[in-house]
């Protein structure tokens, strides 16, 4: 389940953006919640026209106890290929093997104006290809839906034992 939180103060006066993910499922679903978090958290920078220097992932175990990773991004930005894998870096980073993990928030720190956005020019665009695509399906989700476009990693998956649908991540 995804909840959007930093509600605090109006869309205008905030200094950061969050998504959580609460589960009690396997941990193996962890790489999947933490794409799923990235891209509702980039969606919402977009639609706010904010960029974000930095990410900090906090992780939330069964005995209560957490523990909280931040890292500054190379450059500001707004991207969900670029916050996933700064998720999966700080969640590798933790070296969790056995930990009961029952909740996840990563958030967005330094917000600032995308139009202070600065980007380091490439003679590879690789990289340009995922950007275009996430426009298109920002301007697809405002007129169809939230849950219309999203990674196929979050597609909905089948159980073997029971055969029930189970949604994957999007909440």
């Amino acid at each position: 389940m995804l909840l959007p939180l930093c509600w605090g103060r109006p869309p205008a006066y905030r200094r950061c953006r969050c998504s959580e993910h609460r589960y009690d499922r396997d941990p193996a679903q962890h790489r999947r919640a933490l794409l799923a978090l990235a891209d509702d958290l980039s969606a919402r920078l977009r639609a706010s026209d904010q960029i974000a220097a930095g990410v900090t992932l906090t992780v939330r175990y069964a005995d209560a106890s957490s523990t909280r990773r931040s890292r500054t991004l190379p450059e500001p930005t707004q991207h969900t290929v670029l916050l996933a894998r700064t998720a999966y870096t700080l969640y590798d980073s933790l070296g969790l093997q056995r930990a009961q993990v029952r909740g996840i928030t990563l958030r967005a720190d330094a917000l600032r104006s995308d139009d202070r956005a600065t980007r380091q020019l490439t003679l590879d665009n690789s990289d340009d290809k995922p950007l275009a695509i996430e426009a298109v399906a920002d301007r697809a989700r405002a007129r169809y839906g939230q849950n219309l476009l999203y990674p196929a990693a979050l597609a909905v998956t089948r159980r073997p034992s029971t055969g029930a649908d189970e949604p994957g991540g999007r909440g």
